[in-house]
C-alpha cells in the first residue's frame, strides 16, 4: 500500500519543486508514482517526482 494512502480524505497543502503549493484533499486510487489532490471539483494528479513535500493541515506536521 502507498504511504500516502494512510493520510486519504486528509486536508493537506503540497510543495511542488517549480514552488507551486497546491492545497485539497489526498483522494481516489491512486496510480502508480503519485496520488490524487481533489480541491473543490477538480482532481489533480500529483507525481511522487514533483514534490517536495506535503503538510497535513489536521497533525499540523510533515508528512513527505
Amino acid at each position: 500500500m502507498n504511504p500516502m494512502m494512510r493520510y486519504r480524505g486528509e486536508p493537506v497543502a503540497v510543495r511542488m519543486r517549480d514552488g507551486r503549493v497546491y492545497r485539497g484533499v489526498i483522494g481516489g486510487d491512486p496510480p502508480p508514482g503519485g496520488f490524487f489532490l481533489m480541491s473543490g471539483f477538480r482532481r489533480r494528479f500529483v507525481p511522487f517526482a514533483a514534490v517536495i513535500f506535503v503538510f497535513s493541515f489536521r497533525f499540523r506536521r510533515r508528512i513527505f
